[in-house]
């Protein structure tokens, strides 16, 4: 199978791959040296219960199915043989698209494509290839499926098109006719080709955005040729063209639009004597996944390579086996491969620990003073082991009272370079405590961080606007305020009280009024004074748990208007 893929930000730090059931505990692991992991233990190997040709493999919906000739094994995703679907005429080649539920399966000996149901298992579709016998490569992308077809006569196979899901599927031909089957692959509007097992061998590059499809050229390396072709996929939506080639000890990748060399993957395990077999990125873009066999068939290696630097961060091995070329397939965070005994072909699922091998690190700061009621703002920043930034994500935020309730589970994003922020109003005094966890995904282990803030009481700015004079007998109004920042405030008291400074000099005073602010902080009074003189109003706000006492006073200047 060779799926489209997407592209994402690739990696260039290294950390031990961990066992599934560490994945729990992701936010708390911590970066090791780097060097590549070695995992061979923690990976499981399957025994399918078949022999012969295939081996192609693909994933979905919850499902492993492997073609094994006469029949297509399906197994759990733990790599539990669970159904057949026999009686098929050489399945060799599998391809699924990325949404729905169906598998398709290329039958070389009755040329055909048949179509499967991926919850019954059931044959919904059939479509004949008698005139483009011995289909034996697939690629699906969107809703077409590409077919590299060929039973070895020349000039008699090639590449076609179609869309399987046309009542009659027309098959369009790309490209000029070949001797042996062509291995296809497809990602966003690139399609490559190449005929494997011959030397010189050429990959031909197609842009699939016109119809028909568009020739860009080849890829040949040098005048030459490249050596025979194993297996071929894309990469990075479809900028990137991988091939495995034989007596080049390494994985190479190729600019599909310059059609020149890029970065090499090499072997990390079986130095000089590792054959590249089979190669793969991940659907994400981030890795590269190469298959070795040893140059007797009988020991082979997965080694996972940083997509951007070619370093080697995870490999597992197996001895007495051969990886099949062209059976690399993800799923989720697992990584799939089928492996054959050499000499009785008998086939098993290669089933490596869930992913991922890079680490996420996230903080979290709050300001240095926090008053309750008040809208405060908390900062951080998700950063990823490969320094690149982790695009938007989103964030859980929890949040606990002093007494420990819980208050509600929010979700924040961040921004493309990974930093977000969020405000919150305490709602009381004390020790509140924050925490943000990002989960991860595919690739990246979670991470977390918590900060605990202590909480002040809210301080006012208690005002009061009234009349600067005034005249006995005349009501005076007065309004106030204690609440600036837009916040809704608990009940509280204001108490106002009068101070009078006659004119010859007596001093009088009175409690006028005890009242209860709106919400929003603001308050109104009033008072019809009975004597002349310099009048000082003293506002007082009452505290409470939650906010600050505060005081202020307002003076008038009352006068006897004349007779």
């Amino acid at each position: 199978m060779r799926p489209s893929t997407s592209a994402r930000a690739p990696l260039s730090r290294r950390l031990v791959a961990w066992a599934g059931t560490l994945l729990l505990t992701a936010a708390l692991l911590v970066t090791q040296a780097p060097v590549a992991a070695t995992a061979a233990a923690a990976a499981t190997v399957t025994d399918l219960g078949v022999a012969g040709t295939g081996g192609d493999v693909v994933a979905r919906s919850s499902k492993v199915f492997v073609a094994a000739g006469d029949q297509i094994v399906v197994t759990s995703i733990d790599g539990k043989v669970i159904n057949t679907i026999p009686g098929l005429s050489g399945a060799v080649a599998l391809a699924s698209p990325e949404t729905g539920r169906k598998v398709y399966a290329a039958l070389r000996d009755s040329h055909e494509v048949i179509e499967i149901d991926t919850t019954t298992l059931a044959i919904t579709k059939r479509i004949d290839l008698t005139a483009y016998p011995c289909p034996s490569s697939l690629a699906q992308s969107y809703d077409r499926l590409w077919i590299g077809f060929g039973c070895g006569e020349a000039g008699e196979g090639g590449v076609l098109g179609l869309i399987p899901a046309a009542a009659t599927p027309t098959p369009v031909r790309v490209g000029p006719a070949t001797t042996q089957a062509p291995l296809v692959a497809v990602a966003g509007n690139t399609l490559v080709a190449g005929e494997p097992g011959v030397s010189p061998a050429t990959v031909k590059v197609y842009d699939i955005s016109t119809t028909p499809a568009t020739s860009r050229g080849e890829i040949r390396g040098d005048a030459n040729g490249l050596p025979a072709l194993r297996d071929l996929t894309l990469a990075e939506y479809g900028s990137a063209a991988l091939s495995a080639l034989d007596d080049t000890r390494q994985f190479d990748a190729w600019d599909t639009t310059a059609l020149t060399q890029g970065r090499a993957y090499d072997s990390s395990g079986f130095g000089e004597h590792g054959l590249p077999t089979a190669v793969a990125a991940s659907p994400n873009g981030a890795y590269v996944v190469g298959g070795w066999n040893s140059s007797a068939g009988d020991a082979a290696e997965l080694v996972v390579y940083d997509a951007t630097n070619a370093e080697a961060i995870y490999t597992a091995a197996h001895q007495g086996k051969a990886v099949v070329a062209g059976s690399i397939e993800f799923y989720g965070t697992l990584t799939f491969a089928v492996l054959k005994e050499p000499g009785t072909g008998r086939m098993h699922l290669w089933r490596l620990p869930p992913s991922p091998y890079h680490s996420s690190t996230l903080t979290l700061t709050a300001p240095a003073k926090v008053t309750a009621l008040k809208q405060s703002t908390l900062s951080g920043r998700l950063t990823l082991s490969s320094g690149l930034a982790p695009g938007v994500q989103t964030l859980e935020l929890y949040r606990w009272l002093p007494d420990g309730t819980s208050r509600p589970f929010q979700e924040i994003t961040t921004a493309a370079d990974g930093t977000y922020r969020f405000t919150d109003a305490p709602p009381s005094i004390g020790a509140f405590k924050y925490q943000v966890y990002w989960p991860g995904n595919s690739w990246f282990w979670g991470s977390g961080s918590s900060v605990t803030v202590t909480v002040a009481l809210y301080e006012p700015t208690l005002t009061v606007t009234g009349p600067a004079t005034g005249n006995v007998g005349e009501r005076l109004e007065f309004s106030g305020t204690f609440g600036a920042d837009g916040i809704t405030f608990p009940r509280t008291i204001v108490t106002v009280s009068r101070k009078v400074v006659s004119p010859d000099g007596t001093v009088t005073s009175k409690g006028l009024v005890k009242l209860a602010p709106a919400a929003d902080g603001s308050f109104s009074f009033s008072d019809t004074p009975t004597t002349a003189g310099e009048h000082t109003y003293t506002v007082n706000l009452l505290g409470n748990s939650t906010i600050e006492s505060a005081s202020t006073t307002h003076v008038v200047t009352v006068i006897q208007p004349p007779a």
